[in-house]
């Protein structure tokens, strides 16, 4: 069903993503494929459901749920649990259940005291177990932009099996496009991916059409008839972003229209601790993001004038730069020409109620 809140497993129940599925199964003949696009666009549905329609074996780890809130790290050793438990699904779990074991009590039962380099080559030693095994495993690091908070340094190792590893194709996803090629070192000539090829899918927002279109057909599943002034109301307020569409189909059975209310509502709870967690990061992320969202779209001396207006002093120009700079990394900005603006709608509507 259109209107499921779980990622989509199955082509079936992709919506207008015709395009990218083809994309993606050719970039499935290539080392490493980066799938990309902002936050709730449905990257890990496009992944989950081309993965399972090729049935391929795959091994699927979500990296955004390992990252610790408080230490603000991806600790070693919930990477090695997490790629372990996930391995249990693949067809040739038994050819690599052994190495494993073998694995697990060479780290012992205490690997918060472990180093970091015994987990990675307990992890690399596994890797080269599943290339060995003769069959094609897809590798998908969900969110892959979290893993510059891990501690032990994984770039090396994939950069490992992108050059040695011939039976595992590495895929990443990732909501902070610029983040994700600043771990990766794409463009760096110290890191070990520089020079390296590699294939971009990339997920944008449905349009207005296609957005309204995705809840007409969602509510034809439904057997409900919906008016267009309404369908048009909740594409204008929430956007082209399946996630938000998604929720306010689920709601309208029960709320009708106030569901887009709720929507935005509940949305703005969500994104809150994100919102937060990002203004820890810089005294000015949270001025950058109000002058964006209050003005719609941004130049950068209109950004400057605001947050000189909300704090009485002016920062310097290298560091507003480099706010919105990292800010468009993050993908909580975007930038067209000289113009900024917030592509999700709901982060926006949630930086105004934060003010």
């Amino acid at each position: 069903m259109l209107f499921s809140t779980e990622p989509k497993t199955s082509l079936d129940e992709l919506f207008d993503r015709e395009v990218e599925v083809e994309r993606f199964r050719s970039g499935l003949n290539e080392r490493l494929v980066l799938v990309l696009g902002i936050r709730r666009v449905g990257k890990s549905s496009l992944v989950l459901s081309v993965l399972n329609s090729l049935g391929i074996d795959y091994v699927f780890i979500d990296v955004r749920k390992l990252y610790d809130d408080v230490s603000r790290k991806v600790p070693a050793e919930r990477i090695y649990e997490e790629l372990k438990s996930s391995l249990r699904r693949l067809s040739l779990w038994w050819r690599i259940r052994d190495i494993i074991s073998e694995v697990d009590v060479s780290l012992g039962p205490a690997r918060l005291k472990l180093s970091a380099s015994r987990i990675r080559d307990g992890i690399a030693r596994i890797l080269e177990t599943i290339n060995n095994a003769g069959r094609r495993v897809v590798l998908v690091l969900d969110e892959a932009q979290y893993l510059r908070y891990s501690t032990i340094g994984l770039r090396p190792l994939l950069a490992y099996a992108y050059d040695h590893l011939r039976n595992i194709t590495l895929v990443l996803t990732g909501s902070e496009v610029g983040l994700l090629n600043d771990f990766l070192g794409l463009n760096d000539p110290s890191s070990e991916f520089y020079g390296r090829y590699y294939y971009v899918v990339e997920l944008r927002p449905f349009d207005r059409g296609r957005s309204m279109e995705f809840l007409r057909r969602g509510f034809r599943e439904l057997g409900i008839t919906v008016d267009d002034r309404v369908i048009e109301r909740a594409v204008d307020e929430l956007g082209g972003i399946v996630g938000w569409l998604v929720y306010f189909g689920r709601l309208y059975p029960e709320r009708g229209e106030d569901a887009i209310n709720e929507v935005k509502e509940v949305g703005a709870n969500l994104v809150r601790a994100e919102l937060e967690e990002l203004f820890s990061r810089s005294r000015y992320y949270r001025y950058v993001m109000e002058a964006v969202a209050v003005l719609g779209r941004a130049r950068w001396g209109d950004v400057m004038r605001y947050v000189m207006a909300r704090l009485g002093t002016r920062p310097t120009n290298a560091t507003l730069s480099r706010d919105l700079n990292n800010l468009v990394k993050m993908g909580f900005l975007t930038k067209d020409g000289d113009l900024y603006s917030i592509p999700d709608p709901i982060i926006r509507y949630a930086v105004l109620k934060m003010r």
